[in-house]
């Protein structure tokens, strides 16, 4: 069995009420963890999706991005968890889902500064409440 030394997991939670779709992921350093890997085309329902990076080489780190989309828009989630340095996480939803969707503030658990774990919500925005009428 290999050795890991650097991993990220990813918690994303669709609060929304609309079925997401991953519309394009990449591991751009290491390899996706085994049976928490982001699938093109997956669908994610109201529900949690998990998805993972890891690096099996010493002295090398993982990066990687999922790309959602609903059908307003997309949210890029990225990471980076380097060899030596900072880890850096983003959720950024398209300038298209600004009134739609939102990012709430994201988790990060980094007490094992070697396997990183990030919890993200997406939800909707609140409609404002509309005067009644007459």
């Amino acid at each position: 069995m290999a050795t890991t030394y650097r991993s990220v997991k990813v918690i994303f939670q669709n609060n929304t009420n609309q079925t997401l779709t991953v519309h394009g992921c990449a591991v751009l350093r290491g390899i996706w963890t085994k049976d928490v890997e982001a699938k093109q085309g997956a669908d994610i329902q109201k529900q949690v999706a998990v998805w993972g990076s890891e690096s099996q080489e010493i002295v090398a780190g993982t990066s990687a991005f999922v790309r959602v989309g609903s059908v307003h828009g997309y949210v890029k989630v990225s990471w980076s968890l380097p060899w030596v340095g900072a880890f850096d996480f983003s959720a950024q939803p398209e300038e298209t889902l600004k009134d739609v969707l939102r990012v709430l503030p994201y988790e990060v658990d980094d007490r094992r500064p070697d396997a990183v774990v990030v919890s993200v919500t997406l939800e909707e925005v609140p409609r404002p409440e509309s005067p009644p009428a007459g």
